[in-house]
């Protein structure tokens, strides 16, 4: 029997473990001499690691792998003696001469296992610390005792311990084997953390490294001209890449460097657009930083805004561009406080680095008054403020004494930014003031005389996520002073003050400080190693192993840190119960998105449950779920709820570039997403409007409008509401259409030409008019017309001139602003939703049909 212990212990690879606690039976006569001839050892480490830090560390790990619960072994009776299941259940008792484990025996056994120092001793050697090993004793005792019949190696080694011919550390095996099922980590803590180790990015981009890349650091102020020179050098180059902080930027180099002569491209992650009107590829590319291809060998890279590696929830992308790229020449663009980073950064990548410095180019002076009322505003002002109750403030106070106001703020779409931007900078236009967030601190060119400090406190995200509020920093200040006055504009130079008098001491000591070293650079988990992570531990959720990579991952702090993921784990909770492949469940979890707008989660989350049950996201489905065709918002909510649906479509584009299949209506969508920019633009006109309506309020500041809804958001609003409808009680019901505020024709079937010369003002709104009834279909022709008013819209704001004797897709193609190809997916797009349309409604007739003939039947019978 004893032989054929042994057999099988060689056989389940059980023997190292055999040797261990044979070398270890006399732990404690040797406890003294193991603990001295390892002291130096623990000495050493002493010195690097923080006792506590470890100890919080293992502490998370505890929480974070929970117990996988191991059910005992329960067969049935034996009621069926030709069952081969019952038969070969009990095999070990077979082996051991039909024994049968006596319960009072087993526990005997399994308590003096438990209690013997050595087994402590081996058992924390594998990773189960006390409190492990005390989960994993509790399990195993309840699997044996519980367990009607017990796996063959296992039985045989019981017995004969019971038996006094084995010792009772040769359980041991048994129950690491156990424990590993139950902490699946114990068997792959190795590996977890080698996948995790993150202390040398620069090796992650070999191609990179294959090249001698020489890095030039533009370093400057903002309006330094900075980023002019740098993009010198990527036109004239033979291919390039641009890489921009966001949508707009890279839109104004697209626009820019065709109009150079350059053929550009257009990516970011909602849109792909080519300068080839075939859609061949351009040697110059123009993307946000996230979409930055790095298997593609360019002459010259221009990665703009570079202190933005400091960012803790993108900071990662910036990182990534800067040692991945594949360029010989790469221009950075970016404040002086970043320098010393780059250095450092580039030796670890072997690449040259040379620094050009830039000063401003215009002055800027700082006033030695606060503005303190509102009457003292004059043409050029811009209100920067953190909220948006203060925007609306704000701007209700304005046109109170008659100035008309341009509005921007982070949420609002980009069109209707720069159709706000473009009504502020026009000398012809009435608009000479302007209400804005910090979104106007890079991306957006105006001609502002003076920048006036509403506020200087401003939320702000640390490195851990959370949100505290605190003075806004030297270079976020410096920044936003900085957009004051512009070089060859109405208004070269520029003024900076405060709205109140106790905020100019602060603003001029915050502006005089030193700007802070940026010393460390943004990381993050990259889809591969998360799914290396999930292949060594299936059970665990997406957001766990997140949490587990987060914790286990070694990187230099001194040089980097870990972004932010608090957003992709709230997105990976969101869709946790739904049944999708990891890679596509971390691919919709990194979706941008603002997790505060309720109604963008919740699309997120259908946008999931169709892509699991393999049904693709259509327009037709899209429309019904959006509430298409919209409407002019009549209270500040309605605006609000059309830029969390304007959030949805462009997530939906997002989604539409990484499961093409499963969201195949992306420019039908891209043609309602324009439409829905002229209506928030719209809106945004005429929003103080609806404040002025809340005449009751005396303050606007009691508006609380934020993106999450809120009971006491409704609460007001629905105060607003009452006062609509007594001052005009028909403007819910005769809403007018979007057709008539866009400028898009009523009639079925029209020329291109004819339909898009009639727009409307953007400063003016039609009146109210009777709300035909017109049920959810469309001409082929109406969302193409509105994606191309908003494409001339913009380009106009460019510079752009169009002779409307022509047929602007014509124009539009030879300016490079639009290929052929797009409008004939379009068409062919909307040819099908018309078709699934007419089939629908004539579905709907022949039930209407049958139901009547049913009805009349019955009657007659009657």
């Amino acid at each position: 029997m004893l032989s054929l212990h042994k057999q099988l212990l060689r056989s389940s690879n059980f023997s190292g473990y055999t040797f261990k606690i044979a070398s270890i039976l006399n732990y404690s006569t040797h406890k003294r001499h193991r603990t001295s001839s390892n002291s130096p050892h623990h000495h050493h480490a002493s010195h690097r690691i923080n006792p506590n830090k470890t100890n919080n560390q293992t502490n998370t790990l505890r929480r974070l792998f929970q117990p996988i619960d191991v059910k005992p072994l329960i067969t049935t009776d034996k009621l069926d003696s030709t069952s081969s299941k019952d038969s070969d259940a009990d095999i070990g008792r077979e082996l051991t001469g039909g024994k049968t484990l006596e319960r009072n025996a087993l526990l005997r056994v399994i308590t003096d296992f438990y209690r013997r120092d050595e087994i402590k001793k081996l058992a924390a050697d594998q990773g189960l610390d006390i409190r492990l090993f005390q989960d994993a004793y509790v399990s195993f005792r309840k699997f044996c005792i519980q367990s009607t019949v017990l796996p063959v190696d296992l039985h045989i080694v019981l017995s004969d311990i019971i038996s006094g011919s084995g010792h009772v550390t040769d359980i041991f095996p048994y129950f690491l084997r156990h424990a590993r099922e139950m902490f699946p980590h114990l068997s792959c803590m190795e590996d977890l953390k080698k996948i995790s180790d993150l202390r040398d990015p620069a090796n992650w981009y070999p191609d990179a490294r294959a090249i001698q890349r020489k890095i030039i650091f533009h370093a400057g102020p903002t309006n330094s001209g900075k980023t002019y020179h740098a993009l010198q050098s990527y036109m004239n180059s033979d291919s390039g890449v641009y890489c921009g902080p966001l949508k707009l930027l890279a839109s104004e180099v697209f626009y820019k460097t065709n109009a150079a002569g350059t053929k550009c491209d257009l990516v970011t992650g909602e849109e792909r657009r080519f300068a080839d009107p075939e859609g061949k590829p351009a040697n110059h590319v123009a993307c946000t930083v996230e979409m930055t291809n790095l298997t593609t060998v360019y002459d010259v890279a221009v990665i703009d805004e570079i202190q933005m590696m400091r960012d803790p929830q993108r900071g990662w992308a910036w990182t990534r561009a800067l040692l991945g790229i594949q360029a010989k020449e790469i221009h950075l663009c970016g404040e002086a406080s970043t320098i010393r980073l780059i250095q450092e950064l580039m030796v670890t990548t072997g690449d040259d680095v040379e620094v050009r410095e830039y000063k401003r180019l215009t002055k800027l002076n700082y006033q030695e008054r606060a503005l303190e009322t509102f009457d003292n505003v004059k043409p050029g002002d811009c209100f920067v403020c953190f909220s948006k109750n203060d925007i609306f403030h704000i701007t209700r106070e304005l046109e109170r004494r008659g100035h008309e106001v341009a509005v921007i703020y982070g949420s609002l779409p980009p069109g209707t930014k720069l159709l706000q931007a473009q009504r502020f900078n026009d000398p012809t236009d009435s608009c000479k003031i302007m209400v804005a967030t910090d979104a106007i601190g890079m991306g957006l060119n105006l001609s502002i005389k003076r920048i006036i400090f509403y506020s200087l406190v401003k939320p702000q995200l640390n490195e851990q996520g959370e949100k505290e509020k605190d003075a806004v920093t030297t270079s976020q200040a410096l920044q936003i002073a900085g957009r004051a006055g512009r070089f060859a504009s109405a208004f070269p130079d520029g003024e900076v003050t405060t709205f109140r008098r106790d905020d100019l001491p602060l603003l001029k000591e915050i502006v005089s400080r030193q700007v802070e070293t940026i010393k460390r650079a943004g990381l993050h988990p990259t889809a591969e190693q998360i799914e290396m992570f999930a292949y060594h531990l299936p059970k665990h959720s997406l957001s766990s192993l997140i949490d587990i990579f987060v914790l286990l991952s070694q990187l230099d702090d001194s040089i980097f840190f870990m972004c932010n993921v608090e957003d992709v784990k709230f997105l990976a909770d969101i869709i946790e119960h739904v049944p999708l492949p990891l890679r596509a469940r971390y691919t919709f979890s990194c979706a941008p998105i603002n997790k505060k707008m309720p109604f963008v989660c919740t699309m997120f989350l259908k946008y999931a449950r169709q892509y699991s049950r393999s049904e693709p996201t259509t327009f037709d489905w899209l429309a019904k779920q959006i509430s298409w065709p919209f409407e002019i918002p009549n209270t500040i909510m309605d605006l609000v709820h059309l830029e969390e649906v304007f959030d949805c479509l462009d997530l939906y584009l997002w989604l539409s570039f990484r499961f093409a299949d499963m969201f195949p209506d992306k420019e039908l969508v891209r043609g309602i997403q324009a439409e829905l920019d002229q209506i928030i633009h719209a809106g945004v006109q005429n929003i103080v409007k609806l404040i002025h309506r809340a005449s009751r309020l005396e303050d606007a500041k009691d508006v609380a409008v934020t993106t999450s809804t809120t009971e006491k958001t409704a609460e007001v609003v629905a105060a607003i509401s009452e006062e609509t409808k007594s001052t005009n009680s028909s403007t819910r019901t005769n809403a007018p259409q979007i057709r008539s505020i866009i400028g898009l024709e009523e009639e079925l079937d029209i020329d291109t030409t004819n339909t898009l010369t009639t727009s409307i003002p953007d400063n003016k709104i039609e009146k109210p008019q009777e709300k035909s009834t017109i049920p959810l279909t469309m001409n082929t022709h109406k969302v193409l017309h509105s994606y191309l008013n908003a494409l001339k819209t913009q380009a106009e704001t460019r510079g752009h001139e169009f002779n409307e004797t022509e047929d602007l897709i014509k124009q539009l193609i030879a300016k490079g602003l639009l290929s052929q190809r797009s409008v004939d997916k379009l068409e062919k797009q909307l040819a099908t939703f018309n078709d699934n349309d007419k089939k629908t409604s004539k579905k709907r007739e022949t039930t209407k049909t049958m139901t009547f003939n049913n009805t009349n039947k019955k009657n007659k019978l009657k």
